[in-house]
């Protein structure tokens, strides 16, 4: 059971991850080449894989109704597209903003000073941040798929 629920994670959230961290360490380093400033520093790291993260989770989750609706042979439409949008939002609504506004940037601030390696520590922030967010989303994720199936 477990190892079926780690695979499902992993396939659901690893790529957007891949991209997020991506995204995360591409942005606070562009900010770190304008900036000295380690809050703006820590922010646009953060922004960034907000980006990344969620631009990644919108596009699986729009490729799957399109494949869905392949098989019907109906277009994808507006009204599905704002139901993906409204279940994304309870799924990572809370936890993205108690991560993207706090505990990521917070993480990614810290971590660079306490390591004196900028690279390191907005990596070591960003895996400190993403544990924090997996446990609210995570949660979410499976409680929402508990309420769907009854």
């Amino acid at each position: 059971m477990i190892k079926h629920k780690l695979r499902e994670w992993l396939r659901r959230y690893l790529p957007a991850e891949i991209i997020g961290t991506l995204t995360a360490v591409g942005a606070a380093s562009l900010a770190h080449a304008f900036n000295d400033n380690l809050i703006v520093v820590a922010y646009a790291g953060s922004v960034g894989e907000a980006i990344g993260f969620y631009s990644t989770v919108l596009i699986q989750n729009i490729i799957i109704v399109v494949n869905k609706n392949r098989i019907g042979n109906t277009p994808f439409s507006f009204a599905q597209l704002t139901k993906i949008i409204a279940h994304l939002v309870i799924e990572f609504g809370p936890a993205g903003l108690i991560d993207g506004l706090l505990l990521r940037p917070f993480f990614m601030y810290l971590f660079p000073n306490l390591l004196k390696n900028f690279t390191l520590g907005i990596l070591v922030g960003k895996v400190a941040g993403d544990f924090t967010f997996y446990l609210l989303v995570i949660t979410s994720y499976e409680i929402k798929k508990k309420l769907k199936s009854t």
